[in-house]
């Protein structure tokens, strides 16, 4: 199934992602979603992603397609496929990060042309925040299957719908907890999440007010309890490498008081360093 799939859609790459006359969409786009989790790098990454990615921008689908796609994966068999169920080291990440990283082509779609309705706007920022809550898969490169790495697709998708005028400062605040959870995790992150994410953030403190950036900041301030538990350490360099990343990109622009607020917390955890 997976070498037919490959045979099928590696020519529309090389052929600068032009559909074959005698190609459905609709069949291609159905078969793309049932391997989109697949296992194999290159069917997943370097084929069904950059093709769904490509054909998207420029404006294959219609804009009921889109919706339709959309809401496919914000079901329990793509954006949720086994959340709950399957164990950290199983292949079910892939077919969630590889749905979740499906939102911001779509999304963006709609902020230059807008087509969804406030109300799926919203669902969608829902279905998200459900899913930052539930994803417990932190693993980013995964030898000889590729790049699972959940939290940078997700934190690509926050950034795109955070984005959309329809997104609140009250739904942004519900979010930026929620983010706080999945980094102070003692699962070191190796692969440039933070990096994504913080993008993400920065798009969303536009929304929020000063008092409410820095109260959520200092959220992000771990006090060890144990100077004998190493997985206390992998939390704190968690913690230490977000706010390096947002002290660094805040060099740009009028951000004074933040970058004043990430030095003091930076010193703080410095305390909390076991050497």
């Amino acid at each position: 199934m997976e070498s037919r799939l490959i045979d099928v859609l590696q020519p529309i790459k090389d052929n600068d992602f032009q559909l074959p006359e005698n190609q459905s969409l609709q069949e291609l786009t159905t078969m793309m979603l049932q391997r989109i989790g697949s296992v194999h790098p290159v069917l997943r990454d370097d084929l069904i992603h950059s093709i769904f990615t490509t054909f998207i921008e420029r404006g294959h689908y219609s804009h009921e397609q889109l919706k339709n796609i959309l809401q496919s994966i914000l079901n329990k068999n793509y954006l949720f496929y086994r959340i709950g169920t399957s164990k950290k080291e199983e292949d079910a990440v892939f077919k969630r990060s590889f749905s979740v990283l499906l939102i911001p082509p779509i999304i963006e779609k709609h902020r230059k042309s807008p087509f969804l309705k406030k109300e799926e706007i919203h669902r969608v920022w829902e279905n998200l925040k459900k899913y930052m809550k539930q994803e417990s898969d932190h693993r980013g490169y995964v030898k000889g299957k590729g790049w699972a790495h959940a939290m940078a697709h997700a934190a690509d998708a926050l950034y795109h719908v955070a984005a959309c005028d329809e997104i609140t400062k009250s739904q942004i605040k519900e979010v930026l907890p929620i983010i706080k959870d999945q980094f102070l995790i003692d699962h070191p992150y190796l692969f440039d999440e933070e990096e994504r994410m913080v993008t993400a953030v920065m798009m969303m403190f536009k929304k929020i007010s000063p008092t409410d950036r820095v109260e959520w900041l200092e959220t992000l301030l771990y006090y060890r309890e144990s100077w004998d538990d190493p997985k206390e350490d992998i939390i704190i360099n968690n913690s230490k490498h977000f706010l390096r990343a947002l002290y660094f990109r805040m060099l740009e622009g009028d951000h004074r008081e933040l970058r004043q607020v990430l030095e003091n917390l930076l010193r703080e955890l410095r305390k909390q360093e076991a050497y």
